[in-house]
């Protein structure tokens, strides 16, 4: 999809920020034109103000699904320790921009699943609310709208609309075509028989140039038919897909890459550090004002792990004339960064507080400490696993 830094702030859900790209407004207004003007049909005792009136709560309505379909993959992925950057609504509907790819064959079937399912479930209440308000007869009328103008009630003309896209909606994502949901779920089975993500990837991105190319087939025949709008939708709708696949399986191969290189290869096996039993001043002399270093992680006598004293709090000790304080006691107890051996390059560089800390220490899990690694050694093993990156990181 196209960039998001011009992406206009809608609300937070979850703790999870919902945008909008600009483009996003155009397929608003758009929607409200073609939805006032149907609802004007369907509903001739309508007043043209309140048939667009409806439009404007039913797009309200079909884009908080779309939200409600992204925040499925949100939270799903956050139960795997995926956060999500941000879930943004753009001209071909919405994106959950989440901090990582997926590890495991089952996290990748539950994160791309879980969205088509909240959209299935937005189906089945509404056909069970459209059957409240009429008959299943009625309901598949104002679905497709193109009821009886005597029969067809507000209510109906919008949960049935609003029922029918999501249906739509639903059909479309679950065709086994990378990037769709579909293509994922189809990348998952494949990864979890064939043990292969490459070849899983590999795969699902060529279904989703399939796909992408009958859609621009279709595209070209609707347009030599005479039908405009539909041809150029599908048109821009193969482009897309097109583009997204590739950029997809370019992604995912990054990204094997960078989970190929642990913290443990690349970090610093013997970093200064601080034993138990110093003082600030012995932290000062010893450590901090002959390495240089803001912070030191402190040891016990197995090489235990017991958190990290920074320069500023030792050295605040010995302006207040407070030499002997045992630094142990400067520990913050709240604050004990650390990273396992087997975390992975790209883990490494979205961790903020690798870059609030410029390092973190690598503690095994038994709580020994192995070493450290820092921002500088992650850019280089970035420049070594993907040579030409940009390691503006």
């Amino acid at each position: 999809m196209p960039t998001t830094t011009r992406t206009v702030p809608l609300a937070t859900l979850f703790g999870i920020k919902i945008g909008a790209n600009p483009t996003w407004f155009l397929a608003l207004l758009l929607m409200i034109a073609l939805l006032g003007g149907r609802f004007e049909y369907v509903l001739p005792d309508a007043s043209t103000t309140t048939a667009y009136a409806l439009a404007v709560a039913a797009a309200a309505l079909f884009f908080a699904s779309l939200i409600a379909h992204e925040l499925g993959h949100a939270l799903a992925a956050r139960r795997f320790g995926i956060q999500t950057e941000g879930i943004d609504l753009w001209l071909l509907g919405g994106v959950a921009r989440l901090s990582r790819d997926s590890r495991t064959p089952k996290e990748e079937f539950v994160v791309a699943a879980a969205g088509p399912f909240v959209t299935l479930v937005i189906c089945g209440i509404g056909v069970g609310v459209g059957l409240l308000l009429g008959t299943p007869d009625e309901l598949w009328d104002a679905a497709w709208i193109t009821g009886d103008r005597e029969t067809t009630t507000t209510g109906l003309a919008i949960v049935g609309w609003l029922t029918f896209v999501n249906a739509a909606l639903f059909v479309f994502n679950m065709v086994p075509a990378f990037p769709l949901d579909g293509g994922r779920i189809a990348r998952a089975i494949a990864w979890g028989v064939t043990k292969d993500r490459r070849r899983a990837t590999a795969a699902a991105g060529l279904l989703g140039r399939g796909f992408a190319i009958l859609l621009g087939a279709f595209g070209v025949y609707s347009l030599l038919e005479g039908d405009a709008v539909s041809g150029l939708w599908y048109l821009l709708l193969a482009w897309f897909i097109a583009g997204a696949a590739r950029a997809a399986v370019m992604a995912s191969e990054i990204s094997e890459q960078l989970h190929e290189v642990t913290a443990g290869e690349i970090m610093d096996d013997g970093p200064a550090w601080l034993p138990q039993d110093v003082t600030a001043l012995e932290a000062e002399h010893d450590t901090f004002r002959p390495f240089d270093v803001a912070w030191a992680a402190m040891l016990d006598g197995e090489g235990r792990y017991l958190g990290i004293v920074t320069a500023e709090r030792v050295r605040a000790e010995l302006a207040a004339g407070r030499p002997n304080v045992p630094a142990r006691e400067l520990l913050d107890p709240d604050d004990q960064p650390r990273v396992l051996p087997e975390a992975a390059l790209d883990d490494l560089l979205q961790s903020q507080t690798m870059r609030r800390l410029g390092a973190l220490p690598v503690v095994d899990a038994d709580g020994v400490m192995r070493g450290l690694v820092t921002f500088a050694q992650v850019r280089e093993a970035l420049a070594e696993a993907l040579p030409g990156a940009d390691l503006r990181v």
